[in-house]
């Protein structure tokens, strides 16, 4: 004899037509239930739920008496019968339930179908057990379908949210574009905090020129303490007050103000104000969307009123600018106007300030008895103040080197120069040396300067390190001592400042001493110019496009 239960396929294509075209979970449960309790012929049946933390069950749906409403979590894969040993199951066995029916899809139970004994006490039957199976089937894929749906509903949602947050944020850099004059930056950033966010209490404050921040705008309904300020600009991000657990007192105080929402206005990483938000109008929770938007209008508005603050000091900057560019035209002008021309000899020199002016120099001064005076020398520290320091050692340098002094007497008046019209934490290196072009020979004094280089045709390389002291930090005549080299054709003298071996790269790598030599000896053939132009290439190759941290300069002598 056949089961007593032929299973109707059309009526279960109804079944599934029917979960399918609804989006309530509860009619899905509802209808499962009502199919299988006349199918079956039972009077008592429920369906449960599992949490999202999957500790517990939840009571849905219950035909017949329930008295319980949530049951602790237990496992159920197949359809089987209620294990009375097991405690949560005792408790659905005496509320009449004896069969148990998972829901799955894709291995995750979706929910637990409950149901009691036939009205006739009979076991089931392995007809009616695949039955109860295929509504099983059908009401997971019904309940996938709508938690699908659900999902994309929401991410809909979400992003017709984002996209308004978006359309308003772009709307607001370009209003901000046109924007000039801070009450219009802070009215324009106030109505949409209010728009956006259905907020009417809120505050802006802003850090001033003395380190103190001071409130551009507060809508509360009393002072914010500074205390409450200071405990802020602590915080990094935007956050809830309620959930900052370092915030004690003054959470209090947030609270009795009012206040909800804590957010840092910041410019490059640097935290420049802060805003702080009540509740909302309509007693909604601020949502992770919301806190995103605060910090994102947050900084675009500091970035426009310091676009603005540029922008009124942008006519003193340009005066200021006019005075540098002069300033360099004078620089410019202590430097060599005319390079040496002497038959055998090439003469070059660059020099490439970090800054509009800067505090290096080089020379070639043509003496009397026609021998060549070279000259390089860096001054401690950048800019203008470098710069004046450097414009007095080249009138100095300008009026001794003339004279018929030793090079020590020389450096030794220079000195007492630098020592008297400086601070203490000035200094100079100084490196100075006379060419005979006819004897061929070359004497230097070396005062605490990079030693210079003479790459000989032999291909050995010397460094000039024959001194003494730095110029500047004593009025004491110093004991410096000079060095001799007789050249010889071929030869060629480099000087140079750090700012060319200390030159870095992204990595923070110097360009150093060694690289230095090797782009000399593989280019002593090349002119003087052409070797100048060479090396710079390579230092500013080396750079990679980071900024330039000291002046460049460079001079060299070759000898053909």
């Amino acid at each position: 004899m056949i089961d007593n239960l032929p299973i109707n396929l059309e009526s279960l294509l109804d079944l599934s037509a029917k979960l399918n075209e609804t989006h309530d979970e509860q009619f899905i449960l509802n209808s499962a239930l009502l199919s299988l309790m006349g199918k079956l012929t039972v009077i008592r049946a429920v369906a449960l739920i599992p949490c999202k933390n999957i500790e517990k069950y939840n009571v849905i749906i219950s035909k017949g008496k329930f008295y319980d409403s949530q049951f602790d979590y237990f496992e159920v894969s197949s359809f089987r019968k209620v294990i009375t040993e097991n405690s949560p199951e005792k408790i659905l066995f005496d509320n009449g339930i004896r069969y148990l029916i998972p829901v799955i899809y894709h291995n995750q139970l979706l929910a637990l179908i409950c149901i009691g004994q036939k009205i006739n006490d009979n076991d089931f039957s392995t007809q009616e057990i695949h039955y109860s199976n295929l509504v099983a089937t059908i009401t997971g894929n019904a309940l996938q379908h709508n938690h699908n749906h659900l999902a994309l509903l929401n991410t809909k949602d979400n992003l017709e949210h984002r996209n308004q947050m978006l359309t308003t944020l772009f709307e607001m850099n370009r209003d901000f574009s046109t924007l000039l004059s801070r009450p219009q930056i802070i009215k324009m950033t106030s109505y949409r905090l209010m728009g956006q966010l259905m907020v009417s209490r809120f505050a802006i404050f802003l850090i001033n020129d003395k380190n103190i921040y001071e409130p551009i705008i507060n809508r509360f309904d009393c002072p914010i303490p500074d205390k409450i300020i200071n405990d802020f600009v602590k915080i990094n991000k935007t956050e809830i007050i309620d959930n900052l657990s370092v915030i004690t007192q003054s959470g209090v105080e947030c609270s009795e103000a009012g206040i909800k929402i804590t957010s840092p206005m910041k410019m490059q990483g640097e935290v420049k104000g802060i805003i702080l938000i009540g509740k909302k109008m309509n007693g909604e929770n601020f949502t992770a969307e919301n806190l995103l938007f605060i910090e994102a209008i947050g900084n675009t508005a500091i970035a426009a009123l310091e676009n603005e603050r540029l922008f009124q000091e942008e006519l003193e900057k340009k005066k200021l600018e006019n005075e540098l560019n002069l300033a360099l035209e004078i620089q410019k002008n202590f430097l060599p106007k005319k390079i040496p021309v002497v038959e055998g000899f090439e003469f070059a020199g660059s020099s490439i300030p970090s800054r509009h002016v800067g505090g290096d120099y080089y020379d070639f001064v043509v003496l009397p008895d026609g021998h060549i005076m070279v000259v390089i020398a860096d001054v401690s520290g950048k800019g203008m103040p470098a710069s004046l320091i450097m414009a007095n050692v080249q009138a100095a340098l300008r009026v001794l080197a003339p004279l018929p002094l030793k090079l020590k007497d020389m450096l030794n008046k220079i000195n007492k120069i630098v020592y008297q019209n400086t601070s203490a934490e000035k200094f100079v290196t100084f490196f100075c040396g006379i060419l005979d072009p006819e004897n061929m020979t070359f004497r230097y004094i070396n005062a605490g300067h990079n030693p210079p280089f003479i790459f000989r045709r032999d291909k050995s390389v010397h460094s000039l390190t024959e001194g003494g002291l730095i110029l500047g930090i004593t009025d004491d005549d110093l004991p410096y001592f000079e060095g001799n080299f007789q050249l010889l054709n071929g030869d060629l003298i480099l000087l140079y400042t750090d700012g060319v071996t200390e030159a870095k790269n992204p990595d923070d790598e110097d360009y150093s001493e060694d690289l230095l030599q090797n782009v000399v000896s593989v280019n002593l053939h090349q002119s003087a110019e052409t070797l100048m132009k060479i090396i710079t290439d390579d230092v500013l190759r080396h750079q990679n496009g980071r900024n330039q941290y000291d002046d460049i300069t460079m001079s060299l002598i070759k000898i053909n």
